[in-house]
């Protein structure tokens, strides 16, 4: 009785992760449709930035998925319980400098473009921290 219950709010919060980056992926949707339009009149420099922010932050956010399945998967808990060792652990580091460098990036860009990124941005803290509460029993 207490595996199965178990097994249930662990899918609920791999459901829940799922949901919660669909925001994120979205914004780097449209932020890629907005830069490949053929009309967009940007600076060949500033494309170029808006185009590495756009790779660096598709990274950052497969990154910080697999980062949070795994470490959900190996019991990783707001509760003070460290979680497992696990792919999650030298992801970390990963996580953290691809999401700085697509910010800074990101702040060279112009337009929409520059405006979806720093959504994104601040979608990425926002999932990374509803996540964490929604272990919260």
């Amino acid at each position: 009785m207490e595996l199965s219950v178990q097994f249930e709010q662990a899918a609920g919060m791999y459901i829940a992760t799922g949901v919660l980056f669909l925001i994120p992926c979205t914004l780097l949707f449209f932020a890629t449709k907005n830069l490949s339009r053929p009309d967009s009149a940007l600076a060949p420099w500033r494309r170029y930035f808006s185009k590495a922010a756009l790779s660096i932050a598709g990274v950052s956010t497969i990154v910080n998925i697999v980062w949070n399945v795994s470490w959900l998967y190996q019991g990783g808990s707001p509760h003070g319980m460290r979680a497992g060792p696990g792919i999650w652990e030298p992801l970390g580091p990963i996580l953290v400098w691809t999401f700085l460098i697509a910010l800074v990036l990101s702040a060279f860009g112009k337009g929409k473009v520059r405006m979806l990124l720093l959504g994104w941005s601040v979608s990425m803290c926002a999932v990374f921290q509803l996540i964490y509460m929604l272990q919260f029993d």
